[in-house]
């Protein structure tokens, strides 16, 4: 773009004084001394080699030029100083739309929140979408996305995305009390057993696995399945067992006559995060939300 090279304050002050008429009402409302605001003209008028405004009777009328300048600068001003509001301010009661990607056990996580944000702000709207791989640094980057909700073992870091620790969970077995036996689970029974692995990305092991390598044991995956919810209606009358999050474990299980163990063997807790792109961090509307889910869950 060929843009003049000229101070925008400038054509603030054109504005101003376009509109008033008057250099004292326009270096008041510019919060200037009026000596600055004759100045400032004087450098406008040297710029665009035009008187602009012509005293007579103690008021500034303006040029033909200054009519015509007025006539484009007036609305283009009106147009940045809207979009520089827009970029500071968020209003919930305009109509806004949040795109998040979740697992399907995160979006069941989330779900007394949405409930409660959709119910308060009904301009707002929000699209629940599959989270494909554990982190879609690239689709927050594009504003595809506006929020991953997702979880990881350990500790992370990443020049390009911000997140926000929600809460952290444990794991527990499940199986079917007609087919495993209601006491305690052992290590050599949960070796001897089925196993059903849930794999959100397609992966070939999970943590449990990972953490048996480390005694340098395994286990026999006799099923893999991406979607958490649906996972314990695959060990209903079965012998085989299913290790996932006790959250949502323990409120299922009695529904389907399934049996809660603690598993045998130490498996790391896992964390559920909020992740943003870092370039957004100051973004007006992802910090209401935020803020709102910060609220809502009361993290501090």
């Amino acid at each position: 773009m060929d843009i003049p090279n000229i101070d925008l304050n400038l054509l603030k002050l054109f504005a101003v004084l376009y509109e008033t008429g008057s250099v004292t009402q326009t270096a008041q409302q510019l919060h200037m001394s009026q000596s600055a605001c004759s100045h400032a003209l004087t450098r406008l008028r040297e710029r665009l080699s035009d008187e602009l405004f012509v005293r007579v009777n103690n008021q500034m009328l303006a040029t033909n030029y200054a009519h015509l300048l007025a006539k484009e600068v007036l609305p283009a001003l009106k147009v940045i100083t809207q979009g520089l509001n827009q970029s500071k301010e968020f209003d919930p009661s305009d109509a806004h739309h949040f795109t998040i990607a979740a697992t399907d056990y995160t979006a069941w996580c989330l779900k007394p929140f949405l409930n409660s944000l959709l119910k308060r702000f009904s301009n707002i709207s929000v699209q629940v979408i599959q989270l494909e791989q554990r982190l879609p640094i690239q689709a927050l980057k594009d504003l595809k996305l506006d929020i991953v909700c997702g979880f990881a073992h350990q500790k992370e870091k990443s020049e390009s995305l911000a997140q926000l620790n929600w809460f952290e969970g444990k794991y527990v077995t499940l199986s079917c009390q007609q087919h495993v036996p209601t006491y305690k689970l052992t290590m050599q029974m949960f070796l001897a057993r089925p196993h059903v692995l849930i794999a959100p990305w397609n992966e070939t092991r999970g943590i449990v696995d990972k953490t048996l390598a480390q005694h340098k044991k395994s286990r026999r995956i006799i099923l893999s399945t991406p979607h958490m919810l649906s996972a314990p209606v695959c060990v209903q009358n079965t012998e085989w067992l299913l290790t996932m999050p006790a959250k949502y474990a323990t409120e299922i299980a009695p529904n389907l006559g399934l049996t809660v163990h603690p598993p045998p063997l130490k498996i790391p807790n896992y964390h559920v995060k909020l992740y943003w792109y870092r370039t957004r961090q100051q973004d007006p509307k992802l910090h209401w939300f935020i803020e709102q889910f910060k609220d809502f869950h009361d993290l501090s």
